[in-house]
């Protein structure tokens, strides 16, 4: 399954960028192996690259990984659009995935990520056969979703991913979009 395999990548880079943070820092940063260290400060930036998920934030747009833009990479691959490693790492490629996507979907083609490609990649997604039946299977092992995993996003799934929502206390609004799939990561524990 395409959405399972990058979640073994996934959780491999997540594991390690817990283990690389420190203390009460929830600033992970990784140096890419093609760009050079630059120095061991952390920099920070205020351009509109600079991402922030519940649980890490990154300054720089090459700069460090994010268990979100993990989670967009991830998402990015089971539509075609990303090949590369889920790393987390905003780097060029997946920049020039996110333009890609999109420009496919009609929105603002600028290769950064918030609201609008959120509720665009969440519109794809939810279309999404195999991707959402991982996403049921997940559910179901949470014992949020009774099944059947038919790739069907439909009221029972709407219901589960409301459910969801509401245990990592975010906004409850039934779409799949990457906040939620972040949330989901954290609860199966891959995060």
């Amino acid at each position: 399954m395409r959405y399972r395999r990058g979640l073994v990548v996934a959780i491999g880079f997540a594991l390690i960028a817990a283990a690389c943070s420190s203390g009460g820092d929830d600033t992970t940063t990784t140096t890419p192996a093609t760009m050079p260290p630059v120095s061991s400060t952390v920099t920070t930036s205020t351009t509109p690259a600079t991402t922030t998920s519940s649980t890490t934030t990154t300054t720089s747009p090459y700069g460090g990984a994010t268990l979100l833009t993990q989670v967009i990479q991830l998402e990015l691959t089971a539509l075609g659009y990303f090949e590369g490693a889920a790393d987390g790492i905003l780097g060029p490629a997946t920049e020039e995935a996110i333009t890609a996507f999109q420009t496919d979907a009609g929105i603002t083609a600028d290769g950064a990520y918030g609201p609008e490609t959120y509720a665009a990649l969440a519109d794809a997604l939810e279309a999404d056969e195999a991707f959402i039946t991982d996403v049921q299977e997940d559910l179901m092992e949470l014992d949020l979703y009774p099944g059947p995993a038919d790739g069907d996003y439909g009221s029972g799934t709407v219901k589960a991913v409301e459910a969801l929502q509401e245990k990592c206390e975010m906004n409850v609004d039934g779409r799949f979009d990457p906040k939620t799939h972040v949330c989901l990561e954290q609860e199966m524990g891959r995060a």
